[in-house]
Parts: structure tokens; C-alpha cells; sequence
């Protein structure tokens, strides 16, 4: 044994601090564009009209989005102030309350459609963003004239029993396990299979 390197280390030594569970490492660059341009967007505001509101052109913005300049805390400030949020959210060492959002099972009571046969809970009754929606839906077995088209993108997942999902030209049988997804524009109609129940996730974008 090394009797020198087992001596404790001297009062004027430098020692390794201990990192503390709340501490982070700095956002990267990459990062820190990826959360600006979420938060921009969030705001419904283009490069060009935040470029305006912190004083750069949008060809500079854009260069920070991508990751491929990184702004100064000048910048990092104006940025904060005009996407409304505090510098510690926008280097992500504070998260807005709102920005996490919790559905509780005893929160969610299904609701019928206007066919008064398809029942469906929303998992994001509190969810301040309007980009997308999520469900769980309780098919019926109507074989009604009511059609689902709307804009965006739908996505399926089958979580119990079987559904099939009728297009204008073809019928897609889906059991538990099974995903679709498909632009909502086409003109389609969820109804269940048998008389076991079935129950899937919906998510639908509003893009």
C-alpha cells in the first residue's frame, strides 16, 4: 500500500464536492433550443415575431432552436421575459406548476356520446394545451349514421375486448394489443365487436 496516497488530504486541500439530488447539470445547447422553441410555440408566436420582441433577427433565433449557437444570459433574459416565464424555467431548473398535469383515476367518469351509445372519460380534463386530447373510449355496438371527421390525426389503442373501425372503403378489426393511426379527415366510425366490452385509448392531435 501507497502510505503517501493514504494520508488524508491537508486543510488547504481541495476536495470533490458532493453533488445534492436537487442539483442538474446545465441545459446543452441542443436542449435549451428544444425548450425555447416549445415554449415559442406554446406562445403561437413564428421566429420571426419572437426575433421582433427580443431584438435579433430570425435567422440568429432559429441558429439558437437548433443548438447551434448558444444564447448569452442577456439573450437567455430577453428570451425569458418574452415567452413569459422566469429564467430558471426556460434553463430548466424550475417547472411551472401547470407544465405537469395529473388526472386521477376517481377523476375520470365516462360520459355518453350523442348516440348515447359510445361512452368516453377524458384523461386531460385539466390540460391547459389544446394541441392534443386523450381518452378513454368505451365503443358501442351502434351501426348508426354517426361518422367521426375532424382535423388533425387520431391514434388508437385497443386496452380490452375488440373494435372494429369502419373507412369508406374497408373495415379494420382491432383487439386488445392492436394501434391505428390515421388522419382525422377521413370520415370513420369506432363500434365494438360482440357483447364483451372493449375499451381503448384515443389520442387526437389538433394538427
Amino acid at each position: 500500500m501507497d502510505l503517501e496516497s493514504s494520508k488524508p488530504p491537508s486543510a488547504g486541500a481541495a476536495r470533490p464536492s458532493k453533488k445534492s439530488k436537487g442539483d442538474s447539470a446545465p441545459l446543452s445547447p441542443a436542449a435549451l433550443g428544444l425548450r425555447i422553441r416549445a415554449l415559442r410555440k406554446s406562445k403561437q408566436l413564428t421566429v420571426e415575431a419572437l426575433g421582433e420582441l427580443v431584438g435579433v433577427h430570425k435567422t440568429h433565433l432559429s441558429r439558437i432552436e437548433r443548438g447551434l449557437k448558444a444564447p448569452s444570459l442577456t439573450m437567455i433574459s430577453k428570451l425569458a421575459n418574452a415567452l413569459g416565464c422566469g429564467i430558471g424555467h426556460l434553463v430548466g431548473e424550475v417547472i411551472h406548476e401547470e407544465a405537469i398535469v395529473v388526472s386521477r383515476g376517481e377523476e375520470l367518469h365516462p360520459r355518453f356520446m350523442a348516440d348515447e351509445q359510445h361512452q368516453f372519460a377524458a384523461l386531460l380534463q385539466d390540460a391547459r394545451s389544446s394541441s392534443f386530447g386523450a381518452f378513454i373510449l368505451y365503443p358501442g355496438t351502434s351501426d348508426g349514421p354517426i361518422q367521426a371527421q375532424h382535423e388533425g390525426h387520431e391514434l388508437l389503442y385497443v386496452l380490452t375486448g375488440s373494435v372494429d373501425i369502419h373507412f369508406q372503403d374497408r373495415v379494420e378489426r382491432l383487439r386488445a394489443g392492436d394501434c391505428i393511426h390515421f388522419p382525422g379527415y377521413l370520415t370513420h366510425r369506432i363500434v365494438r365487436v360482440g357483447r364483451a366490452k372493449a375499451s381503448a385509448l384515443l389520442v387526437m392531435s389538433a394538427t
